[in-house]
């Protein structure tokens, strides 16, 4: 139906608004491409990570999209305007995966250094870290995926392993 070229380089990871009127997509040249979803017009090109860009999940509301790099950097970019909310140094690799608990204020990111962390969808702060260093029995290699099913956490790895993980708040 479309063929649309979205980046000279590798496209990572991809994302639609709660509303599906706006498709992101995460690239290797560090940019993420926003486009409208009715006609495939391009909206925006939002180009602050440093590294390639790995992971992209708008928020339930759709008001905010949450981007995960190479980079090891968090970022928070408003929807209405696509400018930069915040910033956050969130691990020390890559950030592979982002999920928004489905019930609770709460987001979850996965990474290369092993491990994940509970951040609050409302104030962005660190809620939580579940890695070995904190005294979890977690994965031993990259984290690449994580989602929420049945109020638990699941989390898959380079290790071969998938552990659910019951999270309180």
């Amino acid at each position: 139906m479309h063929n649309l070229r979205v980046s000279a380089d590798t496209v990572r990871c991809i994302c639609i608004s709660p509303d599906e009127k706006q498709v992101a997509f995460g690239c290797r040249d560090n940019t993420i491409q926003i486009y409208d979803l009715e006609d495939y017009t391009h909206i925006k090109t939002l180009a602050d990570h440093s590294m390639a860009v790995f992971s992209l999940q708008y928020s339930p509301d759709g008001s905010y999209l949450v981007s995960g790099s190479r980079d090891a950097q968090v970022k928070i970019w408003n929807t209405q305007n696509f400018e930069l909310i915040q910033n956050i140094p969130a691990h020390l690799f890559a950030v592979n995966h982002i999920a928004f608990h489905p019930s609770q204020p709460y987001f979850a990111t996965a990474s290369m250094d092993k491990s994940i962390k509970l951040w609050g969808s409302d104030d962005f702060k660190l809620y939580k870290v579940i890695s070995r260093e904190k005294g979890y029995d977690n994965h031993r290699l990259s984290i690449n995926k994580i989602l929420w099913y049945n109020g638990q956490l699941i989390s898959a790895s380079d290790d071969k392993k998938i552990i659910l993980w019951d999270v309180s708040f």
